[in-house]
């Protein structure tokens, strides 16, 4: 038999919470959750619900409550949790009727070394720069060509004019 009595874990849970939760209720859905963990013997770390995530358009329209529902508040828990608790937890949030879909997924938190970070940011604002000038060069051929093109159009118009002056001479 296995040993239910395992050492907690880190775990990530993103739920999405029904649209229809006003504002003000919005809070109260969250900290349901929360308590949900904390009630099965979990210790809720942070919870993560602002940008960029809160409330944003679905990917495709969800069948919940006999209806399409297009929207979603996410929020992002992060807690420590009995390996064996979590088909409990769940169970729970399959019973709760603001939860529209969930996903929880074993986390490790990964370090940030500040030089990667750093040198991640160099790289993209090279790239920008790179990317910057190469459409400062096509603006410039792209108005030489239009330039020609209304120069050549000028000459043409030169020249049938002239030859309407010959022949009317």
């Amino acid at each position: 038999m296995r040993d239910s009595s395992r050492a907690p874990r880190a775990y990530e849970l993103m739920v999405i919470l029904h649209p229809d939760i006003t504002e003000e209720d919005l809070p109260a859905a969250i900290d349901r959750v929360a308590a949900t963990i904390g009630t099965l013997g979990g210790t809720v770390s942070a919870t993560l619900k602002d940008s960029p995530w809160g409330r944003r358009r679905l990917a495709y329209p969800i069948r919940f409550g006999g209806r399409d529902v297009r929207d979603g508040f996410y929020v992002v828990y992060h807690f420590d949790f009995g390996p064996g608790q979590v088909q409990e937890l769940e169970r729970e949030l399959g019973l709760n009727d603001q939860v529209i879909r969930y996903l929880v997924t074993h986390y490790v938190a990964q370090p940030v070394d500040p030089r990667v970070a750093e040198q991640q940011e160099i790289d993209a604002e090279e790239a920008a720069a790179a990317a910057y000038l190469a459409s400062q060069a096509v603006a410039r051929v792209i108005e030489e060509v239009v330039e020609a093109e209304v120069i050549e159009e000028v000459a043409e118009a030169v020249e049938e004019a002239l030859e309407e002056v010959e022949a009317g001479e």
